[in-house]
């Protein structure tokens, strides 16, 4: 097996399989939205508002869902395998 050590930390509890998403990618896509609005003087309060909401959905208990990529089931981990799983993908 050619695995990554966080493929085998998480899986899907309805179908097993490990091809699973997590919600970590949306925290990098706002605020990268976020700076990159901030750069116009009429865009700068909406880019306040998502490099906010940004850190705020990082501290949420949201992060600790993932979508499975074969059944599409939405899943939630604990804490302990979600911390696990941010160290092996080296965060």
């Amino acid at each position: 097996m050619n695995e990554s050590k966080s493929q085998q930390i998480i899986h899907c509890p309805q179908c097993g399989e490990n091809k699973v998403k997590g919600t970590a990618s949306a925290f990098k896509s706002i605020l990268a939205l976020g700076i990159f609005t901030c750069v116009t003087i009429i865009g700068l309060p909406i880019g306040i508002i998502l490099i906010i909401s940004a850190f705020v959905m990082k501290h949420s208990k949201k992060r600790l869902t993932f979508h499975c990529q074969e059944c599409k089931h939405e899943f939630k981990v604990n804490t302990n395998t979600y911390d696990d799983y941010l160290k092996a993908i080296g965060q």
